[in-house]
């Protein structure tokens, strides 16, 4: 007998479907230190990077280098020296960076070559190019200190880049840059993927880290200077967002499929750096109705919420404020005017079951509480009939229908049987 698919499967592909859709045709930068490469989890990364760009997506990997080099540096007894957490890169040190670039530039193409055409993907088209993207120049002299051949990106070909994406190819960018009178230069693959995202105009930017993060889902920049002081991907951080890259991902390469959870579902398994807030309140319009209806439509058909519909929304759609989650509408309350122009009507108070326990409820509260304090109300009214003790527990008092405004007195559903609750505001 065929034994059915696990729930937790269904649930990924339900969850899955719109994600998709959304990143077919954005372009990630998806960028890894020497380290990860070495982890036997590497391969499996590698099948998720072939998934994701056999998806739609299109992808600019940046490997990094540094246990690469100093292996065959220790090789040669050669010494390793660092300024500022940066390498000193002498003839050895550079001969060393090259050896280990096209070692791993041939890896990292073999493998996602193989992974590209397995049988399960649709891989017409797609293929893998590295080359020499980029223009470099030295580093220089610093604290007295020459870095020697260690530099930093100057240019980026990011039309060649865009025709290799444009053709279906995945884009794969070393560390290494060369200036325009034939110098190579070894370069931080962390500078690399902020110089190549800000070029080719990418919609995120991803970090697969070999350490641990231990990090909240999601952070301001604020928050990851405090969070991040010893982790050598801060600089990476703080230059993106100087470079306005809106969306940075930090994921623990360590997880399994951590890139298909963090793109294919809302909550993900990392850590995004966001330039603006990821989880915005504001003001319902006319394009959130369809997110409202999906959202309150289970509450309705439980009897917890009066059914609304497309029509009435519509019409009040200027009282609805909503709390938005990476596009998605996850939670809406209403405020209306009574006849009495001391009291405020709260309504369709609603939280999606995935984002309970985030205390969003509360902030919509708050949130209506002050609009109708700045608006001359005095006192906040709800009716409900399976969350009363929720509302008395925020200060809510058990009223009658007799003291509800005239309007609301007139249309009160005995049938329902909805509890009065009030709220002084103060």
């Amino acid at each position: 007998m065929r034994q059915a698919p696990s729930p937790h499967s269904v649930t990924f592909f339900r969850e899955a479907a719109p994600y998709i859709h959304n990143h077919r045709g954005k372009t990630f930068v998806i960028a890894f230190a020497g380290e990860v490469i070495d982890t036997p989890r590497f391969r499996q990364i590698v099948q998720d990077l072939a998934i994701i760009s056999s998806l739609g997506a299109r992808l600019v990997l940046v490997h990094g280098t540094r246990p690469q080099i100093d292996a065959r540096l220790h090789r040669t007894n050669t010494s390793i020296r660092l300024h500022k957490g940066i390498r000193i890169t002498d003839s050895v040190s550079l001969l060393a960076a090259q050896e280990a670039i096209g070692f791993l530039r041939i890896r990292i193409e073999n493998l996602l070559t193989h992974a590209l055409n397995q049988p399960s993907l649709n891989n017409e088209g797609l293929g893998i190019v590295s080359g020499n993207y980029i223009t470099a120049r030295p580093l220089g002299i610093c604290d007295g200190i020459d870095y020697g051949y260690s530099g930093q990106v100057r240019k980026i070909n990011h039309t060649l880049m865009q025709q290799q994406l444009d053709s279906g190819n995945i884009v794969l960018l070393s560390p290494m840059g060369y200036s325009p009178t034939g110098e190579a230069y070894n370069l931080r693959y962390e500078q690399v993927a902020v110089a190549a995202t800000k070029a080719i105009k990418a919609d995120k930017l991803i970090f697969l880290s070999h350490q641990p993060l231990n990090l909240p889902h999601e952070l301001t920049l604020e928050e990851a200077k405090a969070s991040l002081p010893y982790n050598p991907l801060l600089p990476a951080v703080l230059e993106a967002s100087e470079n306005q890259v809106e969306r940075i991902h930090l994921l623990d390469a360590e997880i399994d499929g951590a890139l298909l959870l963090e793109l294919y579902t809302r909550d993900g398994v990392g850590s995004m750096i966001a330039a603006e807030q990821f989880e915005r309140l504001r003001v319902a319009t006319i394009e959130d109705i369809s997110g409202i209806m999906e959202l309150i439509r289970p509450l309705e058909e439980r009897g917890i919420l009066i059914k609304r519909s497309h029509e009435q929304l519509e019409l009040e759609i200027d009282n609805f404020h909503i709390i938005l989650r990476d596009r998605e509408v996850i939670a809406c309350v209403a405020l209306y005017d009574t006849d009495d122009p001391q009291v405020a009507e709260l309504a369709c108070l609603a939280v999606s079951q995935q984002d309970r326990g985030g205390n969003r409820g509360d902030k919509l509260l708050k949130h209506v509480a002050q609009l109708a304090k700045t608006q001359g109300k005095n006192r906040l009214l709800v009716l409900t009939t399976q969350t009363t003790d929720w509302f008395r527990e925020r200060g809510f008092e058990k009223g009658s229908v007799e003291e509800l405004p005239a309007n609301k007195k007139s249309l009160y559903n005995y049938q329902r049987n909805s509890q009065v609750l009030f709220k002084t505001l103060e």
